[in-house]
């Protein structure tokens, strides 16, 4: 994903965009900052892309820095890395599409408005191009009509699809959902109670009157599938030599944390006299980084090394996410479950 600015003047109240992107004109492909191509480059080779897409914000605000990512992304994979982007219904305008379409984008994502008129409006524009074309929206608990007006006019329009997506609590819109009355469906789910019922409904209805591609993505398949199997292939291509990569595509390893004496020595007990092989010990900072496997075989000689090496250790085993960040989501004791 290639975030290309927070700057928006739609204002939504449904919103997911997090607060620290919000409103602010910076860019990240996934969770990494961009400064030049290289790291746009870099984020998509570690997650083996064979796509991308546009988002924000409203992308149309920054159309230069679209063109440059459509031109640096399918300058480095071909014509046929597929790139899709998403604009509200509200900017799309001929100088934007020209523009996009200019630079090679294979399909655009409308994001429709509350206003008909808008909605027609961008629809006819989009049709004009040779690309895949369509809406995507959220499905708003008791808003059903509003999914079969957006499909009637995309079926008016000759556009190819549309998309709804389960409507989901974040950081920044959660108290925009509660003061409409909306809540989780669980304290173990994010989506907002209704939503899906909505979205089944309405595509229902609109299966009945169009003839275009209806979609439906519920907040678990985009956490659990797509979000997982992000991290997979990414964590696949950066885990080193001393982690190991979980089921969920988390990366996993041991660490031995020295609160006083030399890491080094630590390093050299683990590969000298218990004969760890070199690859999967490193030495960090004040830590010893170790395969979590061997981590967890030796838990039971952790005194003696540490008498061995002079040193106080903690051992913990260490999960974190592989993105660019690498937030660790979890850590626990040596010996524990």
């Amino acid at each position: 994903m290639v975030f290309v600015t927070g700057r928006c003047g739609r204002g939504c109240w449904y919103c997911p965009v997090s607060p620290e992107r919000k409103g602010r004109d910076v860019a990240y492909a996934n969770e990494r900052p961009i400064r030049d191509e290289r790291d746009l480059l870099e984020e998509a080779r570690l997650m083996s892309a064979e796509g991308a897409s546009l988002t924000g914000g409203d992308i149309t605000l920054r159309l230069d820095r679209c063109e440059w990512a459509l031109t640096v992304l399918k300058g480095e994979f071909g014509e046929d890395f597929h790139v899709h982007a998403y604009v509200p219904a509200e900017s799309v305008d001929r100088e934007a599409l020209d523009r996009l379409a200019g630079s090679g984008l294979d399909e655009l994502r409308i994001h429709p408005s509350f206003d008909e008129d808008v909605n027609e409006r961008a629809a006819r524009l989009a049709s004009r191009y040779d690309w895949d074309a369509g809406f995507e929206m959220p499905a708003i608990p008791g808003r059903e009509d509003w999914i079969v007006e957006v499909a009637r006019i995309a079926e008016r329009h000759g556009l190819d699809f549309l998309n709804v997506n389960e409507l989901e609590f974040t950081e920044s819109n959660a108290r925009e959902l509660r003061s409409r009355g909306l809540r989780r469906v669980s304290d173990d789910s994010d989506a907002a109670k209704g939503s899906e019922e909505t979205a089944l409904r309405g595509l229902a209805r609109a299966a009945d009157e169009v003839s275009l591609t209806l979609h439906y993505c519920p907040s678990s398949v985009k956490d659990s599938v797509q979000l997982r199997e992000r991290l997979k292939r990414t964590a696949l291509n950066v885990a080193r030599e001393h982690e190991m990569v979980d089921e969920d595509g988390m990366i996993v390893r041991g660490e031995i944390r020295v609160r006083s004496g030399d890491p080094e020595n630590v390093a050299r007990v683990l590969t000298e006299i218990l004969e760890v092989p070199e690859e999967w010990v490193r030495v960090r900072g004040d830590r010893v980084e170790v395969k979590p496997v061997v981590l967890q075989d030796l838990s039971d000689l952790l005194d003696d090394i540490a008498e061995a090496a002079g040193c106080e250790l903690e051992a913990v085993i260490v999960r974190e996410y592989p993105t660019w960040d690498r937030t660790v989501v979890e850590v626990w004791p040596v010996g524990e479950d």
